[in-house]
Order: structure tokens, then C-alpha cells, then sequence
């Protein structure tokens, strides 16, 4: 009987030992997998809660190769709520991040993308042309880039630059799981109203550059920007920042140079001023100015209260934020 007893000893600890491990192995997963878990709250819901979302624009592109992985990587280390990149499609029909038609700007090959493989473009580098240190750096696919987002818990602001790519975009949101996660924006507006009527669940955008939308009196500007968004059916709005026409003429060549190759212009004057944007957001519109580099169209924004602000200043961007909401 003693023997008898002392093994049902043994196998109760035992028993209690295995409860016990399973109870914290459980535990420790489940609060693992919480720190890669996107929160479930809206976009919209989230956007209020955190405006303006510093979005980079090509990723941190002034410290990395713009529209790569370590852009990415770099506009996550230095605090963005978002980034912003463009999407091409290859000759077989793979998503890739790119900015340009052709790849001669930014890689060591030449060519139209559309007319490539990605099986060529996945051996080019997209780096050196940035500097040395960057040799080797790969064009990333769509996939890479959305799964990257979604495990570090960042906004997607995706530039769609063909049109007839919008099925293919829209079927890797879902597949990444990144459709709640994700602002589609381009100035193609067959792909935005594609969107907006097939899947209006995922926000889209269409960015406005006309001179009735940047140019004249507020009313005029609110009235344009707004009968356009009614039009296609949006509450998410992209006109340009800047209202060129007020510069001196001799000065304007220097700074459209200087936006094309996105350095700081300078203090330029808004076409998005405090009036303009009240109200817009007096309408409901959710407002991303783009692409804003300079300390105090920064700061004038941001204080206008947009909800997304693109710079590749990134580090000023996120300063000036901390700034006037401390």
C-alpha cells in the first residue's frame, strides 16, 4: 500500500506539473502574439487618434533608397505612423515597389518595367545609386512590403501608378491582411472609383493636382475639391499643398526642380491654409497634404489639423508634431 500510495504521489505532481507548463506556455504565446497584433479598432478610428499620421513618403527615402525595404525599415526606427510607396506591375504580373515607368533612375538596369520579368528585376540594385553602403538592395515585391507592415503595425498609403492593376492589389490586401491597415491613393481615377464601388470598405484617395483645386479663393477651392470627392463617392481627400501661383515667376523653376527631386523648396504658400482646410474638415473630409517638407508649411499643417502630413523630412515632421501636441 505505501508503494502504491507514493506512486499516485508522483503521478498527481506529475499531472499538476504538466497543468501548470501548459497554463504558461499558453500565457506567454497568447501574450506574444498580442505585441504583433494589429489593433482592431477602424482606420478612420485610428486616424483621429493619432493625427496627422508623419506618413513617409517613398519610405525615409533622404536617409535609404527610396521605395525599398531599408526606407522602410528606417522610417519605422525613426517613429512614422505611416509610409507612403508606389506599385507597378511586372511583365508575369508580380507587384513590385516602384516609383518610375522605367528603371534606369534608381537601379543598374535599364528599361520599361511593365516590359521586365521580376525574374530580371529581382537581380538588379536598387541601392548604390543612393550610396555604396546600400549595394545590393532589391526592388521589393508588394507581398514583402505589406507583410513588413503588417508585423510592425504601420499604415499603408499605397500609390497605385498603372490603372488596370487594381484586382491584383486588391486580392494581396486581403491575402496580407493588411485591407484594414491600408489608404490607397493615385491620381489614376478609374483605379480610385474602381475601389471605391467594388470594395468602398478600404478607403481611397485620389489625388487632386488641377488648378481648380490649389488655385483661387477658398470657396472656390473647398467647392472644386468637394464636388469631385462627392462625385466618385470619397470622404478621403488628396489635393496638392502649395498654391505656385502666388510665387515670384523668376522662382518657380528652381522650386518645381526642387519638389520633382523632393528637397526642401522653402516656405511656399498653401493652397491647404487654415481656412481651406476648416473647411473641409467642417464637411467630413479626412485630409492627407502631401508632399510637405518645409519648417513652417510643416508646422501650419499640422496645426490646420490634417490627418495625414507626407514629407520626406520625416525626423522634422515627427519633431514639429511632438512639439505642439505635448
Amino acid at each position: 500500500m505505501s508503494t502504491i500510495k507514493t506512486l499516485q504521489n508522483k503521478s498527481f505532481h506529475l499531472l499538476l506539473w504538466v497543468i501548470i507548463s501548459i497554463f504558461l506556455f499558453s500565457s506567454c504565446n497568447i501574450d506574444n502574439a498580442a505585441e504583433f497584433t494589429i489593433p482592431t479598432e477602424t482606420l478612420d478610428a485610428y486616424i483621429s487618434q493619432n493625427k496627422p499620421l508623419i506618413t513617409a513618403h517613398r519610405g525615409y527615402a533622404a536617409v535609404a533608397p527610396e521605395n525599398t525595404m531599408s526606407a522602410f525599415e528606417a522610417a519605422l526606427n525613426a517613429g512614422a505612423d505611416a509610409c507612403e510607396f508606389d506599385v507597378h506591375m511586372t511583365l508575369d504580373s508580380t507587384l513590385v515597389i516602384f516609383h518610375d515607368d522605367t528603371i534606369d533612375r534608381t537601379t543598374n538596369g535599364t528599361g520599361v518595367l511593365r516590359e521586365l520579368t521580376y525574374e530580371y528585376l529581382s537581380t538588379l540594385d536598387a541601392g548604390s545609386w543612393k550610396d555604396p553602403k546600400f549595394a545590393g538592395e532589391k526592388i521589393p515585391t508588394l507581398h514583402q512590403t505589406l507583410t513588413y507592415f503588417k508585423e510592425n503595425n504601420m499604415v499603408a498609403v499605397l500609390e497605385i501608378k498603372v490603372a488596370g492593376i487594381v484586382d491584383e492589389i486588391l486580392e494581396m490586401l486581403y491575402a496580407t491582411e493588411m485591407d484594414k491597415r491600408t489608404v490607397i491613393i493615385s491620381f489614376k481615377e478609374s483605379a480610385i472609383t474602381k475601389i471605391i464601388d467594388e470594395k468602398p470598405e478600404i478607403p481611397a484617395l485620389l489625388l487632386l493636382y488641377g488648378q481648380e483645386y490649389i488655385t483661387g479663393s477658398t470657396q472656390n477651392k473647398v467647392n472644386n475639391i468637394s464636388q469631385k470627392a462627392d462625385e466618385i463617392g470619397t470622404k478621403y481627400i488628396g489635393p496638392f499643398s502649395f498654391q505656385l501661383e502666388k510665387l515670384d515667376p523668376a522662382l518657380l523653376p528652381e522650386v518645381i526642380y526642387k519638389l520633382e527631386n523632393n528637397i526642401d523648396p522653402g516656405e511656399l504658400p498653401l493652397a491647404l491654409d487654415a481656412e481651406a482646410v476648416a473647411a473641409l474638415r467642417e464637411k467630413g473630409y479626412i485630409i492627407d497634404a502631401w508632399t510637405v517638407d518645409h519648417e513652417e508649411n510643416i508646422r501650419d499643417l499640422i496645426t490646420s489639423k490634417v490627418d495625414f502630413l507626407t514629407t520626406n523630412y520625416l525626423e522634422r515632421a515627427i519633431r514639429i508634431k511632438k512639439e505642439l501636441f505635448r
